[in-house]
């Protein structure tokens, strides 16, 4: 991805930015031989609002059909569709990746009907999902190809909101083993900020969203101190916030000292200025995927490849030209139908085995 300028906000220590990379990439040594196994790719992708045409009248999706709003045709959903998968396919080198969480998806036929669709037919995907309590009736769900991973268990967890009558989407937890070795991966795809009478952004749907999280993780590092972990989504928060860093502890620190730590693997992508989705002509680093730090040089047993945490952002699925330049091509803006893609860029790591 071409990087975008610096914002005040992106304005890390230098001191910081240097011993970060310098950890990031001169302590990686890892060389691709036998003694290493096949990597694989592991990457979350918010959809952007993938409904289906027909009206759910369980859920505030009227906009989203053929005489709603947004004119949601057949025509375009198929287009959305393909264009989804086409995307997925891209994803780390051009078969899909071995696992990917996905963001916004209405329900289980529309991601039938995404596995249907050309670019992904014949990857093998199968799927985890069931209905959430999102006022829209958008879910997550995670793909995976069965012959790399296999689910043993799989559990929603519920958000604990102080916020009497609010209800939002539960957090994923899909156990299973990855090239033999037991893995935990956990989908988020978390509530927007709410607001204060006084117009102030209110963050306590996010810190309960990252205060559940962190409470199933403590459980899972108390039983086994060297469970391997992979925590992705959107957060709608950046990988500096206090929600991210303090309550979730999900920092730019590779180090396995602090064990109870999750690595955040595209801290380095935000420092550098990148992001997943675009505010207002920001870029912001909201999509992440984070590992425990099990994963980090382990002498046997799955690891994180050091500097594989990328954005995937093909020229096809973003803007070339004018004040979007850069930026996902979306399939709206506003009520004006766009025909593209998402207005956010998939995020991805690869991880493999040492024998």
């Amino acid at each position: 991805m071409i990087a975008q300028s610096y914002t005040m906000r992106h304005g890390i220590k230098t001191l910081f930015l240097f011993f970060t990379i310098l950890t990031l990439t001169g302590c990686a040594k890892l060389p691709i031989t036998s003694k290493n196994g096949k990597l694989h790719t592991i990457a979350f992708y918010n959809t952007e609002k993938l409904f289906d045409t027909k009206d759910d009248p369980k859920t505030n999706d009227d906009p989203f059909t053929p005489d709603g709003e947004m004119q949601w045709t057949q025509e375009r959903y198929a287009l959305k569709l393909n264009n989804i998968a086409t995307v997925i396919a891209g994803i780390g080198g051009g078969n899909g990746p071995a696992i990917i969480g996905l963001g916004e998806v209405e329900n289980r036929q529309v991601l039938d009907d995404l596995l249907a669709s050309p670019p992904l037919r014949k990857l093998g995907y199968n799927v985890i999902h069931q209905d959430m309590a999102d006022e829209q009736g958008l879910d997550i769900a995670l793909l995976y190809k069965p012959r790399f991973f296999k689910p043993s268990s799989t559990q929603y967890i519920k958000i604990d909101f102080k916020e009497k009558g609010y209800t939002s989407r539960d957090i994923l937890q899909v156990k299973g083993e990855l090239q033999g070795e037991l893995v935990t991966i956990y989908v988020n795809h978390w509530p927007p900020r709410s607001r204060t009478r006084r117009g102030r952004q209110d963050e306590s749907r996010l810190q309960a969203a990252a205060a559940t999280l962190r409470q199933e993780i403590d459980k899972q590092q108390k039983a086994d101190p060297n469970a391997k972990i992979i925590v992705m989504g959107d957060f709608d928060a950046e990988p500096r916030s206090s929600v991210l860093q303090q309550t979730l502890k999900a920092t730019g620190r590779p180090n396995p000292a602090y064990s109870e730590e999750l690595f955040n693997t595209h801290y380095i992508s935000f420092v550098n200025g990148l992001g997943s989705y675009v505010y207002r002509g920001d870029f912001q680093m909201m999509d992440q995927v984070m590992v425990s730090k099990s994963f980090i040089d382990p002498k046997e047993g799955l690891e994180y490849v050091r500097g594989s945490a990328k954005i995937y952002d093909p020229v096809t699925i973003k803007y070339t030209l004018g004040k979007f330049k850069e930026a996902p091509r979306s399939t709206y803006s506003g009520t004006v139908y766009l025909g593209g893609y998402s207005d956010h860029f998939p995020v991805f790591i690869q991880v493999r085995r040492v024998k």
